[in-house]
């Protein structure tokens, strides 16, 4: 349990779901990690609570769309820690608009967040990660990117999006020794979803079994079992591999 001894990592959207089981994936596996959410009081409680475990866990409140406060958060990781091995895009937000109903305002806000967030980041990881010879960097796509089921629209955009920046970045830092790959997850049970559910006045249960009629393994995904294949990716035990997507959907995309 030590793939990750010695290493740094940032974690944008670390303070619930994917997020939190990443940061305290990496945190068990010997990573110092400095974690990014817009949610204070969940990040400052998540951080609180690996340090009083023995793990070295640091919150930054920050808002992803905003390049400043994105390019300060990855710096940070390095200004405290001494170096910068992995970084994980993980924020991000969903809303619930056809084309024709999509506002100028809300196109914004979610290339914003998912997909400009994302490059903020790399772009001020990636001169760090190189001076230090090499790091990951593991995008958190979605089967979305491949798939849709109506009314997202605006989010299977950006998650296409993240495919192609995935493979881009890929490509232009392969020489410099940073790998970039993304995790393309299916139905994930989230604090996100839980909310979501109770808007729709649906249950639990409910969720389950519509997971099921769409997956092969007939349940939904946890995100520790996401966090397990990000894992895999930021680690050197994915040193061969860059600039492909890893579906974590319960087999989804292959029905």
């Amino acid at each position: 349990m030590d793939r990750l001894r010695g290493k740094v990592a940032a974690v944008s959207g670390g303070a619930s779901g994917i997020g939190e089981a990443t940061v305290r994936r990496f945190v068990a596996e010997g990573a110092k990690v400095v974690f990014a959410d817009r949610d204070v009081d969940r990040g400052k409680r998540v951080a609180a609570e690996i340090e009083a475990s023995g793990g070295q866990a640091l919150f930054v409140e920050a808002h992803m769309e905003r390049e400043a406060e994105a390019v300060t958060f990855v710096r940070h990781a390095a200004d405290r820690f001494g170096r910068l091995d992995v970084l994980v895009n993980n924020a991000g937000i969903r809303l619930y608009h056809t084309v024709v109903e999509a506002s100028a305002e809300s196109w914004d806000e979610i290339l914003g967040v998912n997909l400009k967030g994302y490059a903020f980041c790399a772009k001020a990881a990636i001169p760090i990660m190189r001076q230090g010879g090499g790091g990951s960097i593991v995008n958190v796509a979605s089967v979305r990117s491949m798939t849709s089921v109506g009314k997202t629209t605006q989010y299977d955009t950006t998650k296409a999006a993240v495919a192609g920046l995935t493979r881009g970045m890929a490509a232009d830092h392969a020489s410099e020794g940073i790998r970039v790959n993304a995790v393309c997850p299916g139905p994930i049970y989230t604090p996100f979803h839980e909310r979501r559910i109770r808007e729709m006045g649906r249950t639990f249960e409910q969720y389950r079994e519509d997971a099921a009629r769409g997956t092969m393994l007939r349940r939904p995904g946890t995100p520790d079992e996401v966090a397990a294949c990000i894992l895999f990716l930021a680690s050197d035990d994915a040193s061969y591999v860059t600039g492909t997507l890893l579906f974590v959907d319960g087999g989804v995309t292959a029905m």
